[in-house]
């Protein structure tokens, strides 16, 4: 039996993690969430603390992109910068496509205490200090996503994979209006995660002291309900630690997925 643990962003931080890219999030943002010229669609993907001012680019992402009719294929062009990724793809199909990093393998990190006090390495290669008791020992697994719509919504691309921890939407991410309801749930490899908390950031600017957050928590069949207050573009994050399979390379994997949306 797997045993799910949620893990909080300030005990991520607090507990183990020192450099920008570690302690921050993963997001995708279009520039247009529906693009109405051009036939191209730019978005920015980066780590952050704040959303969406980006920090730290993400290295080691595949950055794959699921058409209107179902196929997977990659980003066409994508540029990396120090705080940031440029990706810039060509719409041939009107409908729904979802944009994402794809599963990305992140940093193996082992928790340790020692006299008293709690201590991080970083990697496998290096033993812990003498005397020092292993806490924790896990790998960061990340999935930002995005939807962007052509002429109109379709639904192909919002079909779960069945694979790690998803943010699957129930009613469409690219149809939402301020103070209307966004239905969604939460699956880990395609089972509905229960009771489990989701946390949703209202964006704002690098002037702002920090981004507002909105706690939910999903039912019984894993779903849950977020209702935008007003026009803006939001964050929606959900963390989830389990047992790696088996002939990983540490015995825990911590699941970070986020999705961005803009309610009109």
């Amino acid at each position: 039996m797997k045993k799910h643990t949620l893990i909080s962003l300030p005990l991520l931080i607090a507990s183990c993690f020192s450099g920008a890219a570690l302690a921050h999030v993963a997001y995708l943002k279009p520039l247009q969430f529906e693009p109405v010229r051009g036939g191209k669609v730019t978005l920015d993907a980066s780590f952050a603390e704040q959303f969406f001012v980006p920090e730290a680019a993400i290295t080691n992402a595949s950055f794959e992109v699921i058409t209107p009719d179902g196929k997977l294929v990659s980003v066409e062009k994508v540029v990396d910068l120090s705080t940031r990724n440029v990706l810039e793809h060509t719409l041939e199909e009107e409908g729904t496509y979802q944009f994402s990093t794809g599963k990305r393998m992140g940093a193996i990190f082992r928790v340790y205490e020692k006299d008293g006090e709690r201590g991080s390495m970083r990697g496998n290669d290096k033993p812990l200090p003498e005397g020092a008791v292993l806490k924790e020992h896990f790998q960061s697994v990340t999935f930002a996503t995005t939807y962007v719509t052509k002429k109109g919504p379709t639904e192909q691309a919002l079909a779960p994979r069945n694979e790690g921890l998803e943010i699957v939407a129930i009613n469409h991410p690219n149809s939402l209006f301020a103070n209307e309801s966004f239905n969604f749930k939460v699956l880990f490899n395609g089972k509905p995660v229960t009771d489990h908390e989701v946390s949703v950031y209202q964006g704002k600017d690098q002037f702002a002291e920090e981004s507002d957050v909105e706690k939910l928590t999903t039912n019984a069949k894993g779903q849950a309900s977020f209702t935008p207050s007003a026009q803006d573009v939001y964050l929606m994050q959900v963390r989830l630690r389990t047992d790696a399979p088996e002939g990983a390379e540490v015995p825990t994997y911590s699941y970070t997925t986020t999705l961005s949306f803009e309610a009109y």
